[in-house]
């Protein structure tokens, strides 16, 4: 499998608009809470997945991605790769 090419991560970026963040902290100085806040003042949906906060960003959080109702265009993951 051959990464995107940046045209083509630009064009899934400009069609997305809900995009559902794995691991998102509700705490403000986190890398995770720093980028979703970036995609959500650039105009995204975000909707945090995370079973240990009620809330981030002003946004209720769920515990899993099957909790998550309607469609997500991008999972973003914020979780260290051996507990993916």
């Amino acid at each position: 499998m051959q990464n995107p090419t940046k045209a083509e991560i630009k064009a899934i970026l400009e069609k997305s608009k809900r995009i559902a963040v794995v691991g998102l902290s509700d705490r403000s100085d986190r890398t995770s809470y720093m980028v979703s806040k970036a995609m959500q003042d650039a105009g995204y949906d975000i909707i945090p997945v995370n079973p240990t906060i009620d809330e981030a960003l002003g946004v209720k959080a769920v515990s899993s991605l099957k909790e998550v109702e309607g469609h997500i265009d991008i999972v973003n993951v914020f979780r260290r790769s051996e507990q993916l």
